[in-house]
């Protein structure tokens, strides 16, 4: 690894903004907050992963634009944005000549020529930016010849440097690499096309997943990561405590991501821009260039390398009855990285005491959340319509870390309070 401490090159990445052009908007907001942590460090380029807005907002587009100019005032950066599906969403046509006119709105108002893919050249290095097209009444997809543009642009790189990486920046996430793309987040063609060029770094957006969680990079054929968001930040395991995936205090995880290219490796960082704070500092991600797959440091089989988590000697739940709610209460289970689950399996209790399962249901922790704010407990809600009326029941609590391993649960028996068990079921984000 070189001793340049100097890099060739500086990038800062930002998505998910879902803005509207006011200054009391919470996505230009944090977008603010952002770009006030990353000024200093004097991009040269500034990658924007799409939804910018909450709509065709060409209003908001310039806003964004104008934040640009007054925090990078000293140096602007150069633009390298693609189009999310929330920059499209609310449009009332679905034809070629309706998507290309959106485009060129989001592209003017971001100073770039409306290019798809848009592809730049800076300081030898290639970026590509993909913006998906609204030819159906789904715009959440890239077109066969969407994708085969982006593999001519991907060829044009190549052959300019085989050994150096290509930076593309895409809404949607190459299926099944980083989290949020095993679903439909996860385009197939993109992981097809991307199997086949190792130079490649994937930026993708749109699932808004925490960056605290070590799989949001992840390297296999080629290198892929996961941006995160500057409005809220949700979990496609869509945890019994979340609201259709938006996890509990979910405005507390805006995040964005810095980006440091040396001759020999890249270096990257990820930052919380509430708490204006380098997340992990000392664990910043590294990938070698040339990048070879056979040497790879982030691949699934991190998972075989780290512990399952722990409660510590002693730890008890208590069960607390409000209002028809059950809860359990208990110190949050150790780990060397943090605890991003609890599973709990629920189950009857015959009159031997044997357990007869009923549900498992799965919670997430707080790991994400504001260093100011997190707590050493946990407290989960039980699904009322898994508890039994004036039954006893037990309860199994068993700590997950985030590639899955899996430590000795709590156990706690009890008896149900509650003739008439109310759901417990998030009807709402928990702000």
């Amino acid at each position: 690894m070189t001793k340049d401490r100097n890099p060739l090159l500086k990038v800062a990445v930002i998505s998910d903004i879902q803005g509207y052009a006011e200054e009391y908007d919470w996505g230009m907001h944090n977008t603010e907050l952002a770009f006030k942590l990353l000024a200093p460090k004097q991009p040269d380029v500034l990658m924007m992963g799409g939804d910018l807005a909450d709509g065709p907002r060409k209003d908001a587009f310039e806003y964004y634009q104008n934040l640009v100019h007054r925090y990078f005032a000293g140096k602007i950066p150069v633009s390298v944005a693609c189009a999310g599906n929330h920059d499209y969403s609310s449009a009332e046509k679905h034809d070629a000549a309706w998507s290309e006119e959106l485009y060129r709105r989001f592209s003017a108002a971001l100073e770039q020529t409306p290019d798809n893919p848009y592809h730049q050249v800076i300081s030898g290095y290639d970026f590509i930016a993909l913006s998906e097209d609204i030819t159906s009444s789904n715009p959440l997809h890239y077109s066969e010849s969407m994708i085969a543009k982006l593999d001519a642009e991907l060829k044009k790189a190549v052959s300019r440097d085989p050994e150096k990486p290509v930076f593309v920046i895409t809404h949607f996430l190459p299926r099944n690499t980083v989290p949020g793309s095993h679903g439909a987040s996860g385009i197939p063609e993109l992981r097809e096309l991307f199997n086949q060029y190792p130079q490649v770094v994937s930026f993708s957006c749109h699932v808004h997943y925490p960056l605290e969680d070590e799989r949001n990079i992840w390297q296999g054929e080629f290198t892929a990561v996961q941006t995160s968001s500057l409005s809220y930040a949700c979990m496609e395991e869509k945890p019994f405590n979340s609201c259709n995936s938006i996890i509990p205090f979910a405005r507390e995880a805006v995040q964005c991501l810095y980006l440091e290219i040396f001759a020999d490796h890249l270096e990257i960082h990820r930052y919380n821009v509430e708490d204006q704070r380098e997340i992990k500092p000392d664990q910043v991600w590294n990938v070698d260039i040339p990048y070879l797959p056979a040497t790879a440091r982030y691949t699934d089989a991190r998972k075989k390398s780290r512990k399952a988590p722990e409660f510590p000697s002693g730890t008890q739940a208590y069960l607390r009855y409000d209002y028809g709610y059950l809860y359990l209460i208990f110190e949050q289970a150790e780990h060397e990285d943090f605890t991003q689950f609890y599973k709990l399996i629920l189950s009857d209790l015959d009159e031997a005491g044997n357990a007869v399962f009923k549900s498992e249901t799965l919670y997430v922790s707080n790991f994400y959340r504001l260093e100011r704010n997190r707590d050493h407990r946990q407290v989960i809600q039980l699904p009322g319509k898994d508890l039994t009326p004036k039954g006893r029941m037990r309860a199994e609590i068993y700590p997950v870390e985030s590639f899955g391993n899996i430590g000795k649960p709590l156990i706690v028996d009890f008896r149900n309070p509650c003739s008439s068990p109310k759901p417990g079921l998030t009807e709402r984000p928990q702000e």
